[in-house]
């Protein structure tokens, strides 16, 4: 068994780490969250049309006959930099969760290493008849029952 992460966080440093996700979501009330119908019905502002929308907002800034409207014209500024600054925040926060899900896995991967070592164990122990081991295998073996390998349990239909 290897112990690569050793660490307890608090009940306190929990809190305040919850409650600066809360302060993420105050500072930021307009936050939507779109349906997987709305996703694939709206036009996405990849990588690769980042430069077009850039250059036609540059251009409808600069020639009036070519914009819309100019109340348009500024919502499409007002989105410009909004895109342009929630895609730091995005980038951070990404980064930020996929490191707690990275620990989050190692810390689950090691405790599951010690509960399938403890079975093991107790199976050892009841096989020489240690008193009172049994009912721990039986009692463990019904939760290891079908999740002993790493392959992901049968889905039910």
């Amino acid at each position: 068994m290897s112990n690569q992460i050793s660490v307890e966080i608090n009940d306190e440093g929990l809190m305040e780490v919850l409650q600066a996700i809360d302060t993420i979501r105050q500072k930021l009330p307009f936050l939507v969250k779109l349906s997987p119908a709305q996703k694939k019905a709206t036009a996405m502002l990849e990588d690769g049309r980042i430069p077009f929308a850039n250059k036609a907002l540059e251009y409808a800034s600069r020639e009036v006959s070519i914009s819309p409207n100019p109340a348009l014209l500024e919502e499409a500024k007002k989105d410009s930099q909004l895109y342009n600054k929630l895609q730091s925040v995005d980038r951070e926060l990404a980064r930020l969760s996929e490191m707690v899900s990275d620990t989050r896995m190692l810390a689950g991967a090691e405790l599951y290493e010690f509960a399938r070592f403890v079975y093991k164990m107790s199976k050892i122990s009841a096989s020489i008849g240690t008193p009172g081991t049994k009912s721990i295998v039986d009692d463990l073996g019904k939760l290891y029952a079908g999740y002993g390998n790493s392959a992901p349990a049968p889905v039910a239909n």
